[in-house]
């Protein structure tokens, strides 16, 4: 090949190349009516997207304030169970102190019935002495003499 071919195919090249950029691209629906379209879907897109952004925003919103209103509920709650829960304390240690105090009661209950208990089995087996006199007006005495009237 020669000089001047080789020339001849390089401008042919470049006239091709300049008609394609000036040209611009092809498109399928024939020029700018395709770029409309795209443009339009884009902004029905872009729509959508904001209307869900605001619908999440007044959601996230709503959640927020239902939060805060079951954290001030919890602290309602919290408190509450504090004040009985300190309210039931007073009240166990007072029936504990109460039934130590009737525990002590009884056991000295039961105490002073086992002394009379045990004086009682005392007096019985010591029975009446023979040495011992007897007193004039005691109810032996009065079953003895109106025995033998």
């Amino acid at each position: 090949m020669t000089r001047s071919h080789k020339v001849l195919g390089f401008l042919l090249v470049a006239v091709l190349g300049i008609y394609g950029c000036a040209r611009g691209p092809a498109t399928a629906s024939g020029g700018s009516g395709g770029l409309e379209a795209k443009v339009q879907r884009l902004e029905e897109d872009f729509r959508a997207a904001a209307a869900a952004r605001d619908s999440f925003r007044q959601k996230l919103l709503a959640a927020e304030e239902q939060q805060g209103r079951l954290q001030r509920q919890l602290e309602q709650d919290r408190a509450a169970a504090a004040q009985e829960r300190e309210a039931l304390t007073a009240q166990v240690k007072a029936r504990t102190a109460e039934r130590d105090h009737f525990q002590t009661q009884y056991g000295n209950f039961l105490r002073s019935i086992k002394e009379q208990i045990d004086k009682a089995e005392t007096a019985m087996n010591a029975g009446p002495s023979p040495a011992a006199p007897a007193v004039a007006g005691t109810p032996t005495d009065a079953i003895t003499t109106t025995g033998t009237n």
